[in-house]
Order: C-alpha cells, then sequence, then structure tokens
C-alpha cells in the first residue's frame, strides 16, 4: 500500500495474519499523541492478548489489563460490539456481490477494499451499541443506568441481502453463521526467536507488499477523471427524490477535487521558476 497516499484508517501490514507486538505498540503511540494534542486522559482497558505488552513513556493513555479468563465477561468489546462490527463487514460483502452479479462481473475484494469496508463497518457501529456493551461489562455511572434503546431498522438487513442472492441463483445455507464464520480465526501467537529473525530479513521480500502498490497505481485516476465521476453522481441524484444533502455533500467533494488539482499545479509551477 506504499503508493497509496491517502486511506480512510491508519494501516499496518505483517507477513502473518497474527497481531505483533510492534503494531501494537505503534498504534498506542499514535493515540497517545493524537491525545495529547487534544489535551484527553484516556484509560484504555485490554485484555491478556500475548501482542499486548507494556508499553513505557506513555503521556495521556494509561493501559488497564483486564484480569486473566475474564475477556467474556469484563471486555466489552466482548459483548457485542466485534459481533456487530463483523457482522456489517459481511453485509457489505453481500451487497458488494450483489452489484458486481447484476453487473455480470466476478467480485475482486483487494486489500484496499477490505480496508474500506473495514472504515465504513465501524462508522457504522452505533454509539448506543458500544454504550449498551460497555454498560454490560459493568461500565457505567450509576447502578440505575438503564439500557439504550436500539434502533429497530438495519441499514443492511442481512435477510434482505440474502433474499437479493437467492434471486439470483445464489444461496448462504445458514446467515447466522455466515456472520460469524471466522469467530475461532486466530489472530495472535506467541513470536518465536525464529520467527522473529525470519520476520526481520524478509521484511523488504514480501510479495504481498508488492500486489498492493500495483493495487493502488490501478486505481490512480486523474483530476478530470475525478471531476467526471462527480458529474454523473450529481446527474445520478438530481434524477431521485430528496436528495438535496447528497447534492451539497458533492458539491462540497467538488470543491475538494478543484482545491487538490490547484494545488498539485502550483507545486508542479515552483520547478519553473
Amino acid at each position: 500500500m506504499k503508493n497509496c497516499k491517502s486511506l480512510p484508517l491508519f494501516y499496518d501490514a505483517n507477513s502473518k495474519a497474527w497481531m505483533p507486538a510492534d503494531i501494537w505498540e505503534k498504534t498506542l503511540r499514535r493515540w497517545d499523541l493524537n491525545f495529547s494534542k487534544q489535551k484527553r486522559k484516556v484509560a484504555l482497558i485490554a485484555d491478556n492478548c500475548t501482542a499486548h505488552c507494556t508499553v513505557a513513556g506513555l503521556k495521556s493513555i494509561e493501559l488497564v489489563f483486564l484480569p486473566p479468563n475474564s475477556m467474556c465477561v469484563l471486555q466489552p468489546l466482548d459483548q457485542g460490539i466485534i459481533q456487530n462490527f463483523k457482522a456489517t463487514y459481511r453485509k457489505l460483502l453481500l451487497q458488494d456481490m450483489i452489484f458486481a452479479i447484476d453487473r455480470k462481473e466476478q467480485l475482486q475484494v483487494s486489500v484496499l477494499n477490505a480496508i474500506f469496508y473495514v472504515d465504513q463497518s465501524w462508522n457504522m457501529v452505533s454509539q448506543k451499541t458500544i454504550a449498551n456493551c460497555f454498560r454490560h461489562a459493568g461500565f457505567h455511572s450509576s447502578p440505575e443506568s438503564e439500557e439504550l434503546l436500539e434502533d429497530d431498522d438495519e441499514d443492511l438487513p442481512l435477510t434482505e441481502l440474502a433474499e437479493k442472492l437467492r434471486n439470483r441463483g445464489y444461496a448462504i445455507p445458514d446467515e447466522n453463521l455466515y456472520t460469524k464464520i471466522d469467530e475461532d480465526l486466530t489472530t495472535n501467537s506467541e513470536a518465536s526467536i525464529q520467527d522473529i529473525v525470519s520476520n526481520v530479513l524478509n521484511s523488504n521480500a514480501e510479495g504481498s507488499d508488492d500486489e498492493d502498490d500495483s493495487e493502488c497505481e490501478k486505481k490512480s485516476l486523474s483530476t478530470s477523471d475525478a471531476l467526471k465521476v462527480i458529474d454523473d453522481l450529481r446527474c445520478f441524484f438530481t434524477n431521485s427524490e430528496a436528495a438535496d444533502e447528497h447534492l451539497k455533500a458533492i458539491r462540497d467533494l467538488e470543491k475538494v477535487v478543484l482545491t487538490t488539482k490547484k494545488s498539485r499545479q502550483s507545486c508542479i509551477s515552483e520547478y519553473f521558476k
């Protein structure tokens, strides 16, 4: 992903699917810097994952480690936040699969696609869901605090997506099982000395990085291409009802693209002074 200049979230790669301690430390220091700029003090609740090591020198984050074997009870993320996030991710995948079928295309999910799925899925986890999960884990302002009512309407109903797939000749044997398909996937492990040495020696020889680089190059658009896409979006929403807010968002996006174009031209012109 080296050629991607902007992503909706921070991305780190690892030669294994496991979460290593160095990425954990890098992430904490990045958060700590942001919280320090905001003058905030944060207690970060962490479970006893092998990658979750103690990090010295944090100014705004206080690490609070949960007691061993208490994660299923005291970890707020395990009370439904992770499940909600993963279910939304899977539903976004189904939605794009349906779009691909309608276009008579094969769905290709790249690392870049997955990053945007992750960003969208996290932003679709409601504040009510997060507050209720913290409450279930025992984090609340008072014993009498009541659970917040969730909205009944889902943005992406799984039953509706599954029905659309069936109508197109595809089927999900078990909808509930589909959203939990990676529930037992291993995400961390103790690294051996051999693993550490191998990772250091091979860190610059990973084939997957090359694939990610070319992926961004293929998706590169010129300013005129971006403006054409914006014009198509404007045409689409002009023919839709109650699209005032969307049209305003398109105008704002167009301003950003034009500003980016002007900035690029300024940078290039400096070389000819």
